[in-house]
């Protein structure tokens, strides 16, 4: 709404009702959950704690008792639960995880976020846009450590922009409460020693796998040096009628890469053999910008010795992108080659639209495409997905709207 008085549309904002807008979060959730179990409807849902027994018993737990399962085959998907910091405990009252949070009855005023990977970024740059006093703490010196620096200094830009307090390369010394009935959060950062006041603390510094008293040393499934359950291309423990599929198999942590997990165990368990891959999975980050990836990155492509090409497109040349309100024009689209055979290897996107974009190139690399096929399809006009025609254009040296921006390695 500030954003419409550049193109001259005043509307007035009296106030955000914060108790409405968990009402609706909650509804969505609700919706969700409930299209879940629509799902389940002809499925034998049983309510308790599970533990195996052998390959083929699982033991239940249940408010009435316990409950023996006899099966042919066992999926395992029990998922992450949030990671807490060592002497800092998660209560659910003040000292949140990011589920605790989407149970809270009203928004805070204020918020300190311990972590900014994809949880930490994407609800500090949500709640600051809100209005809500956000305090973004991170262990390293750059919000999403794990994506491409250029890829994290736009999002930090924002980060900034919107009003986020950045505690770059510091930790939580302690938390505790103070006469204000706040919290007082002690950050240790490479300037010293900062004390802030805040309402709540989310804690999003990782995931631990749910591995524990499931009964897999018992039956012999085997775990990674890292702790997830170790699985093969069918989605197979080392006991090979126990499957496993989602978080428990270890990163990446994502929804749809669970969902096509278990698309694939029950194609084995079924048929015989999936019917389809499991790559690539691509990543989103719902921050303001978007922030979307697949397949190799620069790093991961120059640990497998790749010769490679990185072509880049900035949005700023795209139509669609200098009508809308909301622009991002730092924003670019940035594609990986290989140098030999020239098909895609990985893309990286970050600006408006990142999201929805990212599986033209998905499908590009699943598919084993080069440049010129990406430009058999016509781009309607003026949209984001012009983007993607136009880098192709550049890859083939064949630039129609920008000067090409290329590296090799």
């Amino acid at each position: 709404m500030r954003q419409a008085k550049r193109a001259g549309i005043d509307v007035a904002l009296a106030g955000i009702d914060s108790s409405k807008v968990t009402k609706w979060i909650k509804r969505a959730i609700m919706k969700s959950r409930l299209g879940v179990e629509y799902l389940l409807e002809g499925v034998n849902v049983i309510e308790g704690v599970g533990r195996l027994k052998d390959a083929g018993t699982v033991e239940v737990v249940t408010s009435g008792g316990k409950v023996y399962i006899k099966s042919k085959y066992i999926v395992i998907a029990t998922g992450t639960d949030p990671k807490p910091l060592p002497g800092i405990t998660l209560d659910g009252s003040n000292i949140l995880s990011n589920r605790d949070f989407f149970e809270l009855k009203a928004l805070p005023e204020s918020l300190a976020i311990v972590g900014a990977g994809a949880v930490g970024s994407e609800l500090a740059s949500a709640l600051a846009q809100l209005g809500i006093k956000v305090h973004l703490i991170e262990l390293m010196n750059r919000v999403l450590p794990s994506l491409d620096p250029e890829v994290s200094a736009i999002v930090q830009k924002y980060l900034t922009k919107d009003g986020v307090r950045l505690h770059l390369g510091s930790t939580i010394k302690e938390i505790t409460s103070s006469c204000s009935s706040k919290l007082k959060v002690v950050i240790r950062g490479t300037k010293g020693i900062e004390e802030v006041e805040v309402n709540k603390v989310l804690l999003a510094v990782g995931r631990k796998y749910n591995v524990y008293g499931l009964g897999l040393d018992d039956v012999g499934v085997k775990l990674a040096d890292q702790g997830f359950i170790e699985v093969d291309d069918c989605m197979r423990t080392s006991v090979p009628t126990i499957f496993a599929v989602g978080d428990v198999t270890g990163p990446p942590l994502l929804a749809h890469k669970a969902f096509r997990q278990a698309l694939i165990a029950a194609d084995t368990i079924a048929l015989g053999k999936p019917r389809h891959p499991l790559q690539p999975i691509p990543m989103v980050i719902f921050t303001h910008p978007e922030v979307a990836a697949v397949g190799l990155n620069e790093s991961k492509a120059k640990t497998l010795s790749i010769e490679y090409e990185v072509f880049k497109y900035p949005f700023s040349a795209v139509p669609r992108e200098f009508t809308k309100l909301s622009r991002v024009p730092e924003g670019f689209v940035k594609v990986l080659v290989n140098k030999k055979d020239r098909r895609i290897l990985g893309a990286e996107i970050v600006g408006d639209g990142a999201s929805e974009l990212i599986h033209i190139l998905s499908l590009a690399i699943g598919n084993g495409l080069k440049p010129y096929e990406l430009l058999n399809t016509v781009y309607a006009h003026p949209t984001l997905s012009e983007a993607v025609g136009e880098i192709a254009h550049l890859m083939l040296g064949e630039s129609v709207h920008a000067e090409p921006e290329r590296k090799m390695n």
